[in-house]
């Protein structure tokens, strides 16, 4: 996977896709918002222009199982085809990202909701299996179960800590069964297992054993999809106060998977977060504080030495203006040098989203499209009058692409000099 430069680089393209709308919500389909379903060649062959080698790609599934069991490929057929005429871009399949299909009742809940799943991902693998190496099961399962299961934002709106786990036990077993049919249909599957990568930090001396605590739950779906979790976990006392039963622990011994690779999305203006003696008496989300590179650095280090498996950065980028994103991009580059010379198997590094991006809020919102629009991206979005969102390649792309040049040319230099 690796190739001669220090480490894969990487984009990735925003993919939420949330389309119940029982509550009278829109629908936040990422594709459909930012008209990728109508420019996907052209976004992909701007992908492919930077000199990125990878790019984490999505699969609307609301889309393409309008029915249980009933597929529809019409759309993906093209774009999957364009991978294989154009092999200098791999794409990481991420199957699921945010969103189910309309028809799964209780969503995340159902009592199906690991079958399905995986019935949903055997079907993608076998008939792209053969074009298809590398799959993320599913994306931010943390973000999944605090939006859909601790804030009751998302379907199936749930709330609490009681409900976080409850999420989050549902969707470990969807990855584990994911896992298992992937790879019936493709035995050397490698999987890139996103998580989001937070970091918690308090300033009360009172709240150490909490904020420890909490620094153990951020690894919850990785613990239990290995089978880890059990009498004299760290994390055991407290999964069994929120529902857990030592059936479920058993389950996931049971059909117990080991990591291939493992991805951090760090996001500095939203991974670190601080926990108070409120956020805790009340169940709130704690707080999020200004993160450096010096909080990935200590991430990527903490994952590595527990894990001692390839560390994959799958997101990371800034929601400001383009000088803003540039200044990150500076400070994450020399993060990722320290962490590789830390000895953290570093292994890739991945700006995401490639495109500017539709706010989630815009969801629940009155607010136009383009108020809507965040500038994350290395492609700016300009609406135009006629609605179209022209793409716009920005600065902060150039000094992505330059930071690619530069360093396969030291890494052909430190080749050619061995």
């Amino acid at each position: 996977m690796r190739e001669k430069e220090p480490w894969i680089w990487a984009l990735g393209i925003e993919d939420t896709f949330i389309g119940q709308t029982n509550r009278q919500e829109r629908t936040l389909d990422e594709y459909e918002l930012t008209q990728h379903y109508r420019f996907w060649k052209e976004d992909l062959d701007a992908a492919r222009a930077t000199g990125a080698t990878m790019i984490r790609y999505g699969i609307p599934w609301y889309k393409v199982e309008p029915e249980p069991g009933v597929f529809d490929w019409s759309w993906v057929d093209p774009v999957m085809k364009d991978f294989t005429l154009h092999p200098e871009m791999t794409p990481i399949i991420d199957l699921m990202h945010y969103g189910t299909p309309l028809w799964l009742k209780n969503e995340f809940m159902n009592g199906q909701y690991p079958q399905r799943v995986a019935s949903y991902a055997s079907a993608f693998a076998e008939r792209y299996g053969e074009l298809v190496r590398y799959f993320t099961p599913l994306n931010e399962p943390y973000i999944n179960a605090e939006w859909s299961g601790w804030t009751g934002t998302w379907p199936p709106y749930m709330k609490g800590h009681l409900g976080f786990v409850q999420l989050m036990k549902q969707l470990s077993k969807g990855i584990i069964l994911t896992m298992e049919a992937v790879r019936k249909q493709r035995s050397d599957a490698l999987f890139v297992h996103v998580e989001a990568s937070k970091l918690f930090v308090t300033s009360d001396p009172s709240l150490t054993k909490e904020t420890a605590l909490w620094n153990e739950i951020r690894y919850m779906m990785w613990e239990l999809i290995q089978g880890l979790v059990g009498k004299g976990h760290p994390l055991y006392a407290w999964l069994i106060d929120q529902g857990m039963t030592e059936e479920d622990f058993s389950w996931y011994r049971e059909r117990a998977v080991e990591l291939d690779i493992v991805g951090i999305n760090y996001y500095p203006q939203f991974s670190v977060n601080e926990i108070t003696r409120e956020t805790l008496d009340r169940e709130l989300v704690p707080s999020v504080i200004p993160g450096t590179g010096e909080h990935l650095i200590q991430i990527a280090e903490d994952i590595y030495r527990r894990y001692k498996k390839p560390v994959f950065i799958t997101e990371t980028s800034y929601k400001g203006t383009i000088e803003q994103r540039i200044d990150w991009m500076e400070e994450l580059f020399v993060s990722c040098r320290k962490i590789a010379d830390r000895g953290v198997d570093l292994i890739g590094v991945t700006w995401f989203p490639f495109l500017d991006m539709v706010d989630w809020p815009y969801r629940n919102n009155d607010q136009t499209l383009e108020e809507n629009i965040v500038t994350f991206g290395l492609v700016t979005l300009e609406q135009q009058a006629d609605g179209t969102l022209k793409r716009v390649k920005n600065a902060a792309c150039d000094r992505f692409e330059e930071e690619i040049r530069r360093s396969r040319i030291g890494a052909s230099t430190e080749e050619e000099g061995a």
